[in-house]
């Protein structure tokens, strides 16, 4: 085990031989410093699935499809919160929320935003998980929060695509 510091914080790193986790999703391998701009890109993901979203609820068919996503939307609000925050506690660094530009929300169809949405949700899966690698305590456990709502988010866009059939 070794001890990490980036920004004041420091990381307990177990060195293990790398010869030996090559042959595994060794791109799931991350230091620190590549969470924090994993972080910083998720905190713009989170603020343009919010946008993203609030059109899929103009679009959605019926009410309980609009309060489906209304309740994900939300929780991509939090979400972005969350990751502010830490952001901020690692780098000392503010990330204001900036409303999303150059979205052309009407090319799409219904179905087919809900099928982008679905897959945006699964990429997050991924890229919280290698967050998750190198975060310890408070941290890991609101990260793990944040996976477990976009797993959620994605089981809720899967019912979603089932009701267009």
């Amino acid at each position: 085990m070794v001890l990490f510091s980036f920004k004041k914080h420091i990381f307990l790193v177990e060195m293990v031989n790398d010869n030996n986790l090559k042959q595994f999703n060794s791109d799931e391998i991350i230091m620190p410093a590549d969470a924090i701009s994993l972080i910083r890109s998720s905190i713009e993901d989170e603020n343009n699935d919010m946008a993203f979203y609030d059109n899929l609820i103009r679009k959605a068919p019926s009410q309980k499809e609009k309060m489906i996503i209304h309740g994900i939307r939300n929780d991509e609000e939090k979400h972005g919160q969350i990751l502010r925050k830490i952001y901020y506690d690692f780098t000392k660094q503010n990330i204001s929320y900036q409303t999303p530009v150059n979205y052309n929300f009407q090319s799409s169809s219904y179905r087919d935003d809900l099928e982008k949405a679905l897959f945006s949700e699964l990429a997050a899966v991924k890229k919280y998980r290698k967050i998750l690698s190198v975060m310890s305590g408070d941290y890991y456990t609101l990260l793990m929060s944040i996976m477990t709502d976009e797993n959620i988010h994605a089981a809720k866009y899967n019912f979603l695509l089932g009701n267009q059939r």
